[in-house]
């Protein structure tokens, strides 16, 4: 099952379960004493906290598939577009277009880390070690791994394994556009 799948089954489940822990506090819990008791059950405090919190572990996960399903679509449309303009790159003239017209295009799609990291491999000739990634300013080992792992997801980037790091590779497609 896909991940946005078991977001929305771990949200239903845990929404279930809020209600059914309501309903016990509401329904089994012990009344309060004569003075406080007006017909109505007095709620324990861990009944409240315990459905507070599975109140919180049912709505990350619905808020992930909610949001997910629409950057999806977005992604989709995007990579879509982008097709598109690569496909059309073939039947333009050089005239009309440059290759830094394209670089321009295709870096529009990308956060702003994703083309730092892409500038910095072009700037290498399509082939950089991940360390040197990790070095640059404001750059970490995790973060670096995250970006790659995203550029490498979208099909930008190769990742090939290279003693005790990676060699970050643009992908042939984009380096026919990308690269002079």
């Amino acid at each position: 099952m896909k991940t946005k799948t078991w977001m929305l089954v771990i949200s239903i489940i845990c929404l279930i379960t809020f209600f059914i822990v309501i309903i016990y506090g509401l329904t089994g819990a012990p009344h309060g004493d004569g003075a406080q008791d007006r017909g109505h059950p007095a709620i324990p405090t861990y009944i409240i906290s315990i459905s507070g919190i599975i109140l919180i572990v049912a709505l990350i996960p619905l808020f992930y598939y909610i949001i997910y399903s629409g950057l999806e679509k977005n992604y989709e449309k995007n990579m879509e577009i982008l097709s598109k303009t690569i496909g059309n790159n073939q039947n333009i003239t050089n005239e009309a277009t440059s290759k830094s017209d394209f670089t321009k295009i295709i870096l529009n799609f990308l956060t702003y880390n994703e083309k730092k990291v892409i500038n910095k491999i072009i700037e290498n000739k399509g082939s950089i070690l991940q360390s040197e990634i990790s070095r640059m300013e404001s750059m970490g080992k995790v973060k670096t791994h995250r970006i790659i792992k995203e550029l490498e997801r979208k099909g930008i980037v190769i990742v090939e394994k290279y003693g005790n790091t990676n060699r970050i590779n643009i992908s042939e497609k984009l380096k026919k556009i990308l690269i002079n």
